[in-house]
């Protein structure tokens, strides 16, 4: 599906038009050809009246996908998910809903997307946006692209624990593969940021320390085992890697990279003992 506008070289002048005129469908596809025209649109979206917000809706039931993905056509999304109410987002995620995994790896897609799960706040939008991602291979591919890392870091961030057991089941099983790659890696920290059950957790440990010196000398992995030192330094986790770094101290220290790793290890343990000889 394409995005059609009949384009004769003459843009319509907003200022003459009257609300519903100016948000026609017409007129809006038309204004996608003009970075001045969708400002315009966008900035008369901050002071809509419910009716025409639905209106809006509406009139572009069925386009949002192909909009999405447009260069400016994306923009405007945005700010319209910022106005709309509950049941308009829904609207919209119903009819994106199958298509969303796909679309988030888009240059452009990705920002409205990233709102829409910004702004859902109950059961039903958690569930339409969740029911995109649930296929394994998509959530891999997803998390290590440029654009679709940002999707997923704002499910995890947004959409509540309890609401994405079947996505945290799934994402869990790729820590080694995430923590060595940039995009990867850093959905993963926000994933154990944002994720407090005991088995994911555990999970996510047992990968870590089964694959230690292969994510440690990782550009990427010994970032993330920097932050978790830091993040689980006083707990059981922590001692675990703790055991790890120690066991492991010679292969690591040689290391271009899971050297930082022995940097800060040591840098810990010597302000816990200033610490108790203070």
């Amino acid at each position: 599906m394409s995005l059609k506008i009949n384009h004769t070289g003459d843009f319509f002048n907003p200022e003459n038009l009257d609300e519903k005129t100016l948000f026609s469908k017409q007129n809006i596809l038309q204004s996608f050809m003009s970075q001045k025209l969708t400002r315009y649109l966008q900035k008369s979206l901050i002071n809509a009246s419910k009716e025409i917000i639905n209106y809006i809706i509406n009139e572009l039931s069925g386009t949002f996908r192909v909009i999405f993905k447009n260069k400016n056509g994306n923009y405007f999304c945005s700010n319209l998910i910022k106005v709309c109410d509950r049941e308009n987002r829904i609207k919209i995620l119903k009819e994106l809903s199958e298509t969303l995994c796909d679309d988030c790896i888009d240059p452009y897609g990705t920002y409205p997307i990233q709102s829409l799960i910004e702004f859902a706040s109950g059961e039903d939008e958690f569930k339409l946006i969740l029911s995109s991602f649930n296929d394994f291979n998509k959530i891999l591919m997803i998390s290590l692209n440029q654009h679709g890392t940002y999707v997923i870091q704002k499910i995890i961030r947004h959409i509540p624990e309890q609401q994405r057991i079947e996505f945290n089941t799934i994402f869990a099983q790729f820590v080694t593969i995430l923590s060595r790659d940039t995009y990867g890696a850093y959905a993963l920290e926000k994933f154990i940021c944002f994720t407090k059950d005991d088995q994911i957790q555990k999970q996510i440990l047992n990968s870590i320390i089964t694959n230690f010196v292969n994510i440690s000398t990782n550009k990427n992995g010994n970032y993330l085992i920097q932050c978790l030192l830091e993040k689980w330094w006083k707990n059981k986790k922590g001692e675990a890697l703790k055991k790890m770094i120690v066991s492991k101290y010679q292969i690591l220290s040689k290391n271009i990279y899971s050297s930082h790793i022995c940097d800060l290890y040591v840098k810990l343990l010597n302000n816990e003992q200033s610490k108790k000889d203070a």
